[in-house]
């Protein structure tokens, strides 16, 4: 059954501490990040078909959305690139005391963690191509070849 309900805002992703994942020491600077990036692309309408995706088969309902929603979950949810990885990756916060003790703790980080993986893969498929470092394996060019000739 579809959740029908009005996407919520997207994620704040600025003036966020660094991901757990992330290791402090090797990001000198939260740019490398790209969570302004990713705030611009969720405006210009990634979070939205995401979220609309996954509305079409999560098990939430929509009292137990609503309830989510109104803790502020979604909001809190964080998306950034990890240049250690070259990938995009993201977290689910912990869910508020509130919450926690209701059934809906029991299966809400794994729906959470649909909604993610759902909007990672919508990046990825349709908006972003932040692999910088392609090497001439990953590609075919001309380039690559034009200055090997043919057998004779």
């Amino acid at each position: 059954m579809a959740l029908d309900v009005e996407t919520p805002a997207p994620p704040d992703l600025t003036n966020r501490p660094l991901p757990s994942a992330v290791d402090v020491d090797a990001v000198e600077d939260a740019e490398v990040l790209r969570r302004a990036e990713l705030e611009d692309l969720f405006r210009e309408g990634a979070w939205h078909e995401a979220f609309q995706e996954w509305a079409e088969y999560t098990d939430l309902t929509g009292s137990e959305f609503r309830a989510l929603r109104d803790a502020g979950v979604f909001e809190r949810l964080d998306f950034y690139w990890d240049p250690a990885d070259a990938r995009l990756r993201f977290e689910v916060p912990e869910l508020p005391a509130e919450l926690a003790r209701r059934d809906l703790a029991a299966y809400a980080d794994t729906e959470l963690t649909d909604l993610c993986q759902t909007v990672i893969e919508l990046l990825a498929d349709a908006y972003v191509d932040w692999n910088d470092d392609e090497s001439p394996l990953d590609y075919w060019s001309e380039e690559v070849f034009s200055d090997q000739t043919p057998p004779e």
